[in-house]
């Protein structure tokens, strides 16, 4: 009896186990992202999105320096024009400006502008053919009620302490002046509460950036322009990073910038905000 009772179980228990196996045969694997899959998704979000590095640098890029600001400005307005006839979404990185060059330099970033053409920036950088500004006025503040004036460039000599941008261009003959006393700074935001604290006597400037923050910053009744001021012409672009995934549409790129230009796009963009400001 109790062999009967064993075979009888064990006949189950084979029956269960086949069965199971049945079962299992029939499962199909799920899915497992490999990283190729994972790469190819992160390529295709990075191809149709613009990563764009902005400082601060206001009317050009205006809110660069506040996180929870809104980000705008001549070169925001133009770079949107030209990323949405590409196609793409513009995502802003913000970044003090020798940072924003690095990022450049790895192509982290996509694009920059308000850029100078510099020899070693071409060696990373594709520069658009049409620069956006061919001038951009530069000039010297002190506090009012100075007694000191700077009615010609060579009386920037008399200062111990001349506040600059980090890693910026200003013109030529400044940028390469040895016996001008600089004193450097990682954001442009920096400079006039610096000077208001007398951590140097002078700054330097990029007049339609220090005019806006004369007029919305309250500095209006704290410092005064020097006379002398460089107008000379001067080229400023934009430009895409040659690591960049955009870089393979520079001409693209280039032939957008030129119809911008030709339709009176940019021009119109510049002057909406210049008149604010002026």
């Amino acid at each position: 009896m109790i062999n009967k009772v064993y075979s009888f179980c064990l006949i189950g228990i084979l029956a269960v186990l086949i069965a199971g196996c049945g079962n299992n045969a029939q499962v199909k694997p799920t899915p497992v992202a490999t990283a190729t899959t994972a790469n190819t998704a992160s390529e295709t979000t990075a191809s149709q999105t613009l990563k764009y590095a902005v400082f601060p640098a206001p009317p050009y890029m205006i809110g660069a320096d506040d996180e929870k600001a809104e980000i705008s400005g001549i070169d925001v307005d133009i770079a949107k024009e030209i990323a949405k006839q590409l196609n793409l979404k513009v995502e802003f990185i913000r970044c003090p400006w020798a940072r924003c060059l690095d990022l450049m330099k790895k192509g982290e970033a996509d694009l920059l502008s308000s850029a100078y053409k510099k020899p070693d920036r071409e060696e990373y950088m594709h520069y658009l053919d049409i620069p956006f500004l061919d001038k951009l006025p530069i000039a010297f503040y002190y506090l009012k009620g100075k007694t000191y004036t700077i009615d010609k460039y060579e009386d920037i000599y008399q200062f111990q302490g001349i506040g600059i941008l980090r890693g910026a261009s200003y013109f030529e003959q400044f940028d390469k002046d040895t016996k001008a006393k600089k004193y450097e700074v990682t954001s442009q935001d920096q400079l006039f509460p610096m000077l208001l604290k007398e951590r140097f006597e002078i700054m330097a400037g990029y007049v339609p950036t220090e005019n806006y923050r004369i007029a919305t910053e309250g500095y209006h009744d704290k410092v005064q322009r020097s006379k002398y001021e460089f107008a000379e012409r001067a080229d400023v672009y934009m430009a895409i990073s040659k690591k960049s995934p955009l870089a393979p549409r520079i001409g693209e790129i280039n032939k957008i910038n030129k119809q911008l230009f030709d339709d009176g796009v940019i021009t119109k963009i510049m002057n909406s905000y210049y008149e604010k400001y002026q």
